[in-house]
């Protein structure tokens, strides 16, 4: 397992809580547990993993422990308990991005997999943050003329249409194309475009096929 890889587990009744860290530890994984949401974002500081947590506490609840995190931006996939399942309720937590809900009692099996769902989604999407990180340094290292250029090259226009529009030499937009396509790392426009693309795109859990993370071995344990 991956030692920086962490199922937070956050629930006022204590034995609930064990009982999470428990299953988690069982399978090879790293848990910690937090009596409350307030207790839980004293100590986190964006380490990757899951959260695990109870939809009804004292203070802050789930709910609110999961938009408190979305609107924060933090890549923390969430996995909701509740022993009192309203649908109101449902809603918001799947519009926030929730993985599941799972109802109180729940089969470790169940929970399992929806907490290895979770870790890999979000080792998913922080490749894709990573990697969208290292397009946007790309695109920082451009000049203001090349930026222009970049611009007017995804939007299709030809050499000589962008040389009379920025009121340069042909030579020049040929000059600072070549530049682009280099420091951009792309090779041919339809790359650049697609890179464009990725930098841009809005980072979100997504229902997808389930994706074991590198740490899990498909052949592993499973919760009898």
């Amino acid at each position: 397992m991956e030692p920086d890889v962490t199922v937070f587990v956050v629930d006022d009744d204590e034995q609930a809580r064990n009982s999470v860290c428990v299953l988690v530890s069982s399978m090879g994984g790293r848990a910690l547990g937090f009596k409350s949401g307030e207790d839980f974002l004293r100590e986190y500081r964006g380490e990757p993993g899951c959260l695990v947590a109870d939809l009804r506490m004292p203070g802050m609840s789930g709910l609110e422990l999961q938009e408190h995190l979305l609107r924060q931006e933090r890549l923390l996939p969430v996995v909701m308990l509740t022993g009192f399942a309203r649908t109101p309720l449902i809603v918001r937590a799947m519009k926030a991005g929730a993985i599941t809900l799972l109802d109180k009692p729940y089969a470790d099996d169940e929970l399992w997999t929806a907490i290895r769902t979770a870790l890999a989604q979000e080792a998913r999407l922080r490749a894709r943050h990573l990697r969208q990180r290292e397009i946007r340094a790309r695109l920082a290292s451009l000049t203001p003329l090349e930026r222009k250029v970049l611009d007017l090259v995804i939007a299709g226009r030809p050499n000589k249409a962008i040389a009379s529009e920025m009121e340069v030499s042909l030579r020049t937009v040929e000059n600072r194309r070549h530049d682009v396509l280099s420091k951009m790392h792309a090779r041919t426009v339809p790359e650049l475009v697609r890179l464009m693309l990725e930098a841009n795109r809005p980072l979100s859990f997504v229902s997808t096929e389930d994706e074991t993370p590198p740490f899990l071995d498909d052949g592993g344990p499973r919760p009898a």
